[in-house]
């Protein structure tokens, strides 16, 4: 397994453990977005250089 692979496996499991909180697939879906940015490296500050690294079109 690739690291992109193991990655990609644990923020399933991550996705998959915010079930019960978020119920909304969106709204999880925002989350675990939200939590790869913070993870990703050279990205700092507030929200909106998060969001422009995970990729949706508006923060």
């Amino acid at each position: 397994m690739t690291d992109t692979e193991q990655r990609e496996a644990v923020f399933a499991e991550l996705a998959a453990d915010l079930a019960p909180v978020h119920r909304r697939r969106a709204l999880r879906a925002n989350g675990v977005s939200y939590l790869r940015g913070l993870l990703m490296p050279g990205v700092a500050g507030d929200c909106r250089p998060i969001a422009e690294a995970v990729g949706p079109d508006r923060p």
